[in-house]
């Protein structure tokens, strides 16, 4: 493995699915209000071209974080059952996992500076506090990975910030409607988070990282998985945009339930890719919900 190939799967590119995902459905929403003439804008290109690079640098620095501060930590090991990193294959030092984390927050910041420059000081704040969640994911004292608090980090992050901020970017305004789907795919990826915490229980456990999969155990993690995957489908009928299309995933979601309480160890691999697909399709459905609606046709 060169050290290209190494820096490119430390940044985990199939994960970024989350990002496109989520900063596609802010767009598709801002889209469907500015279609229907509610505000006096087009959708802005530039704008959700920076919104997406922005949120898939923050991912990527993410990752990177997460795989430079638990090696430090040593909480990987040669018994890991997710993917091999390229820190434990001697290709990639601390060093250079260091440098790529300060060049994926550069870009970060440098697409940010464009958003702050559209949405104004509000986004310089916003910009704060996903650097600050960048580096306490999995740094400092008490990283949140590492106290069961994963899964709600992430809701709140792909869930409710880049959905809503990515849809005030466009239409310079905030819609209590959008908690809806902000939160439906906020339970999505925050049930991509647990896929990934219960594979891992059993190094997790060893290493003293007590994540919210190790603090329930497989049962109630799994049971945990079930409800993250269903409450998007109880949600949909108070929904405002109602995405009616969605409710067809209903099978593809319940089948997945099953999966989950078949796999185990590196079987849950699959599980973790599937569930990244789930995220996708969900933004998805509500362009094609908004595309059949009544009102587009």
């Amino acid at each position: 493995m060169t050290l290209t190939n190494a820096l490119f799967n430390s940044a985990r590119p199939k994960t970024l699915l989350v990002s496109i995902a989520v900063i596609s459905l802010g767009q598709i929403l801002a889209w469907h209000d500015l279609a229907l003439g509610q505000f006096a804008r087009n959708l802005d290109i530039n704008i959700a071209l920076f919104c997406l690079i922005c949120c898939c640098f923050l991912q990527i620095s993410v990752n990177l974080a997460n795989d430079y501060f638990d090696e430090k930590a040593g909480i990987d090991g040669p018994v890991r059952l997710g993917p091999i990193r390229a820190s434990h294959t001697g290709v990639l030092s601390r060093q250079h996992l260091l440098i790529a984390l300060f060049s994926s927050s550069l870009i970060a910041i440098a697409t940010g500076l464009y958003l702050i420059a559209q949405g104004g000081w509000l986004f310089f704040f916003l910009g704060l506090l996903s650097l600050a969640g960048v580096y306490s994911y999995s740094g400092g004292k008490r990283p949140l990975a590492s106290n069961a608090l994963g899964e709600i980090s992430v809701f709140l992050f792909f869930g409710w910030l880049a959905v809503i901020a990515s849809y005030y970017l466009q239409t310079t305004q905030f819609e209590w409607a959008l908690l809806f789907p902000a939160s439906e795919i906020g339970l999505l990826v925050a049930a991509i988070m647990l896929v990934n915490n219960i594979r891992d229980i059993p190094t997790d456990s060893i290493a003293g990282k007590k994540t919210l999969a190790v603090h329930l155990g497989r049962f109630k993690s799994r049971v945990l998985y079930t409800v993250l995957l269903l409450l998007p489908f109880i949600i949909i009928p108070f929904n405002p945009y109602f995405p009616w299309l969605n409710t067809a995933l209903l099978p593809l979601h319940l089948f997945m339930c099953w999966l989950i309480n078949k796999r185990t160890g590196q079987q849950l691999n699959q599980q973790l890719g599937q569930t990244s697909l789930l995220v996708l399709l969900w933004a998805i459905g509500y362009y094609c919900s908004f595309l059949m609606s009544p009102t587009f046709l």
